[in-house]
Order: C-alpha cells, then structure tokens, then sequence
C-alpha cells in the first residue's frame, strides 16, 4: 500500500496514528524493584569519625547538599534537582536525596567503616502551568538512580582523602 496514494482524509488519519504511537515510546516502564544500595570498601577511620567528616563533605563545597536530619550513623540530605525521564510528550523533573549511613566494619569495629548511600526519588510532570497538582512532588518508589548514588559516594571518597584518619 502506498501511503501518498491515499485519499486526504486517510493519509491525515495514518500520520496521526503514526505519531500517537511514536510518542507513546516515552512512557515504557522500567522495571526498578530492587533499591541498589552503593558501598565504599573499608577506611581505616573509626564510624564516629567517618560520621563526622562525611557529614562535612556533604554539606560544604562542591557537593553543598543541605543536611535535613542526622540520627547517629545516617544522614539525610535535602533535595537536588534533576532532568527527568521523557515521558507523556515531555521531559519530566525530578528531585532525589540520600540516605547516607555510616556502618562500622564488621572485621574491626573501633577502627574502620564503610559508608552506604540509597537514593530517594520524587517526580513531576511540569514546573508550572495552570494545573496546581501538576506542580506537586509525588513519591517514585519504583524509580531510583544508583548512578547518582554512586557519584555522590565518589565525590565523597575523594574528598575523604584530605581528612586525616
């Protein structure tokens, strides 16, 4: 079948359905069940130590990520923006943070630690409009972004480099 030799009307009526297909791609869901959890190998630095220096590195320069509730061993960053995934005909925008805990090595307890980071997701489809909803976070739980964990923990092991143990 050729398509140019289609009468107006069904030619306009295929190119639609083409594009309505085409743009319902970006809304492919992505199996992320599974939370991955990054880990650093062990430093020789003892937990409170590493708690303290870790906190510091988070919130000061480069990283400057606010510090939004510390219990003994874990942090919880504030929110850093990103670009989101292209869904729905546009560009979605999200927002994570971390969940920073400092675990004592199980081998030595006093005298190393490990840092672990998960990742914390929120989305929304637009940054303003005329619908308030659609300014609104909403949880992604299914959603999470290792990769940003993992460059965080590397930001931080580089960083850590420069405090003495």
């Amino acid at each position: 079948m050729q398509i140019f030799s289609l009468a107006v009307p069904h030619r306009r009526l295929f190119f639609a359905v083409v594009l309505l297909l085409g743009s319902s791609f970006g809304c492919i869901s992505h199996d992320r069940s599974v939370a991955a959890v990054e880990q650093s190998p062990a430093y020789d630095m003892p937990p409170k130590r590493m708690f303290e220096a870790v906190r510091q590195i988070v919130s000061a320069p480069p990283i400057s990520l606010a510090v939004q509730d510390d219990q003994p061993g874990t942090i919880v960053t504030g929110w850093q923006p990103f670009r989101g995934e292209f869904h729905i005909a546009r560009y979605w925008y999200e927002r994570t943070r971390y969940h920073i805990s400092v675990v004592p090595d199980f081998n030595d307890p006093a005298h190393r630690s490990h840092i672990q980071i998960n990742d914390e997701t929120q989305q929304r489809p637009e940054e303003s409009g005329l619908n308030p909803k659609a300014q609104e976070w909403s949880a992604a739980p299914d959603m999470h972004r290792p990769q940003r964990s993992a460059a965080l923990l590397q930001q931080i092991e580089n960083q850590l480099s420069t405090y003495p143990r």
